[in-house]
């Protein structure tokens, strides 16, 4: 019983969190800063940060919340006066650890004009070595190609000789150089780029934010939005994004928001 409301509130919390987050102290940590990033241009932020809470309240235990703020300020993430929510703060730390769960937008993604591909045969007596790879992979932007087969236009051969010398994988781990305009079969660069990284996909996502924000005032809500969209997006050079990308349109409805809130709220 007690891994099942385990699982049940982690659900709660992407659900919350638009799949940010799945942990209450990071989801109070976020909310708090959504809200201070909100609230900046008036001085009610207080009332402000109030409401935003609220909504939490009636998804999460009110107990509990108020025991993740004390815990927050424990660990030197936050810091608040008596009132709660007169005047908090989130510290350097706190800050560090926005800068770990919110994905940041690359306005600046230099490009050698080239593809990569990664390809591996490890066998099933390796299989953490296997999965931890992977898990570097999608890290890395990598995208799946096909099985054990990556593809990046991110020159990916530093960190993988590191990985492979580490973890006793020489000769199992091949990178490709497709070298410049290369293509694979009779699909051409954009085409396959497109497929692998299912960019059509993401430029729906963010073509229906667009559409939320213009009927809607910005809220924690439409920001997390984003962000989670963000945080599924492989960030590709510009010049391998399709003409219509909406990525940086939506970028730009957003940046606003932060450029004219206080320090306290950026990370």
């Amino acid at each position: 019983m007690g891994k099942f409301n385990e699982e049940s509130r982690r659900r709660k919390i992407e659900n919350l969190s638009w799949g940010l987050v799945s942990h209450l102290n990071d989801l109070v940590l976020l909310s708090l800063f959504l809200g201070l990033t909100l609230a900046m241009p008036s001085k009610r932020t207080g009332k402000f940060l109030s409401q935003i809470f609220k909504k939490l309240h009636q998804s999460l235990n009110q107990d509990k919340i108020r025991n993740t703020f004390y815990q927050l300020k424990q660990k030197g993430l936050i810091d608040y006066s008596k009132h709660l929510l007169n005047q908090p703060q989130i510290t350097k730390q706190g800050q560090k650890r926005l800068q770990s769960i919110l994905p940041a937008y690359q306005t600046e993604r230099t490009w050698d004009d080239r593809l990569y591909l990664i390809s591996y045969d490890i066998p099933e007596d390796k299989k953490p070595e296997r999965d931890n790879l992977r898990k570097l992979l999608k890290t890395l932007g990598c995208g799946l190609l096909q099985e054990s087969v990556w593809l990046t236009p991110y020159n990916p051969k530093t960190i993988l000789k590191d990985y492979v010398s580490t973890n006793d994988l020489t000769g199992l781990v091949l990178v490709s150089d497709l070298g410049k305009d290369s293509s694979i079969g009779e699909e051409d660069n954009l085409s396959l780029i497109n497929r692998v990284y299912k960019l059509d996909d993401l430029n729906l996502r963010y073509q229906e934010f667009m559409k939320q924000w213009s009927k809607k005032k910005p809220s924690q809500e439409m920001i997390s939005h984003f962000f989670s969209i963000l945080k599924d997006d492989p960030q590709l050079p510009f010049a391998l994004l399709p003409d219509n990308w909406l990525g940086e349109k939506a970028w730009e409805l957003v940046k606003p928001i932060f450029n004219q809130s206080g320090s306290v709220a950026k990370i």
